[in-house]
């Protein structure tokens, strides 16, 4: 659990207190490894319940609210594949997260992945139909930058935009309040100080969090993003600013097939070719780690059951690619500090097997790409 101790309960215990998460002091005065990186404090005021409990009582209750979010997603999952929902699917898929390398270490230390994943889940599946709950859905989505970012453009190039307006309106407020208190706290009642002394707290938080060996993505064992796999072979870090060059660089043409599928209404959902095209799109654009893969289960039980239409139109060969690509990120245990501390094979062994990942990803992204460009182009044969 300590991924909840370091980024549930003590920082949220902390902002209750009104003291900062992001600094120095918090750390230096509470049992965690270091502060909390930049990620929205309403994800703090979510978490509110557990931090007024006991420390063994918030264990408990926490490790039982994830397995809950866990049969949660199996649950949407399998109602966005078939109607009335099949509980051998929803099981399925539950017991699937459960047994993969980032449900595994999800439910084992504890972070807020699941709650990020449904709540990702749940904007995209209501995006279209339900805008206010989509929106809803993004304030949680919108509580860690490196998955609001790559979504909220990838939802609006889908045509989401009212869900996006919204749920941007949501988020500010949702952040905006504990931000003010915690300002309000760190500047001793002087609001524009506070401010400036958070700003200076954060920023020093991200340069000690960037220092730390996993989250490096030339030494990470962990990170699936594609710009880490990149560095991880020419052994350059590359800085904020390439991070960003490089998200805007994969999600244009992303972002292009999804509004020409928007505009001939070509569009399967959440376990479809839409949903891997957005979620694959996420994971390989921009900062992400292992646990982050579950985010494919929805398309890939979607291709697996074969129930959405457009999966079963393609040939054999296509869905065994886009399966096999969608499913070795999920239960990928090589690149694991288990396994890398015992096989001792080289540095380059070991680049290959903590980017094995990456790469999947990758070719399941392009791969939906080519497929979805396929798709546009029948259909305009057909028109």
């Amino acid at each position: 659990m300590c991924d909840f101790h370091n980024g549930v309960y003590f920082p949220t215990r902390a902002m209750l207190d009104g003291v900062s998460p992001y600094g120095a002091e918090y750390a230096a005065t509470n049992p965690v490894a270091r502060q909390i990186p930049f990620f929205s404090p309403s994800i703090l005021v979510l978490h509110a319940p557990f931090a007024w409990m006991p420390l063994r009582v918030a264990e408990i209750a926490y490790f039982a609210f994830s397995v809950v979010l866990v049969l949660l997603i199996g649950i949407l999952v399998a109602s966005t594949i078939e109607k009335p929902i099949r509980w051998d699917l929803s099981l399925a898929v539950a017991a699937g997260l459960v047994f993969s390398r980032g449900g595994h270490i999800t439910l084992f230390d504890g972070y807020f992945t699941f709650q990020l994943v449904l709540a990702t889940f749940l904007a995209i599946h209501w995006g279209d139909r339900r805008p206010w709950l989509s929106a809803l859905a993004l304030v949680v989505v919108a509580s860690k930058p490196t998955y609001i970012l790559p979504l909220g453009f990838l939802m609006l190039a889908r045509g989401n935009v009212k869900a996006i307006v919204i749920g941007a309106v949501f988020s500010i407020v949702a952040a905006g309040i504990p931000f003010a208190w915690l300002a309000a706290h760190e500047g001793n009642g002087d609001l524009v100080l506070g401010i400036e002394v958070l700003r200076e707290q954060i920023s020093d938080s991200q340069e000690i969090h960037r220092d730390q060996e996993d989250e490096s993505p030339v030494h990470s064992w962990t990170r699936v993003d594609l710009l880490a796999v990149i560095a991880k072979w020419t052994g350059s870090d590359p800085k904020e600013a390439m991070h960003l060059i490089v998200m805007a660089a994969i999600l244009v043409p992303a972002m292009v097939v999804l509004f020409q599928r928007r505009r001939r209404q070509v569009d399967d959902g959440l376990p479809g070719l839409t949903g891997a095209v957005i979620l694959t799109t996420m994971l390989v654009s921009l900062y992400h780690q292992s646990y982050d893969t579950i985010l494919v289960a929805a398309p890939l039980a979607g291709l697996l059951v074969g129930v959405p239409p457009y999966w079963k139109n393609w040939a054999g060969h296509w869905r065994w690619i886009m399966a096999v690509m969608m499913t070795a990120p999920l239960f990928n245990y090589l690149s694991t500090r288990m396994i890398l501390g015992r096989v001792d094979s080289g540095v380059l062994v070991e680049r290959a097997l903590t980017s094995i990942n990456g790469i999947c990803l990758a070719v399941a992204m392009i791969g939906g790409l080519i497929l979805a460009a396929r798709q546009l182009r029948d259909t305009s044969t057909t028109d």
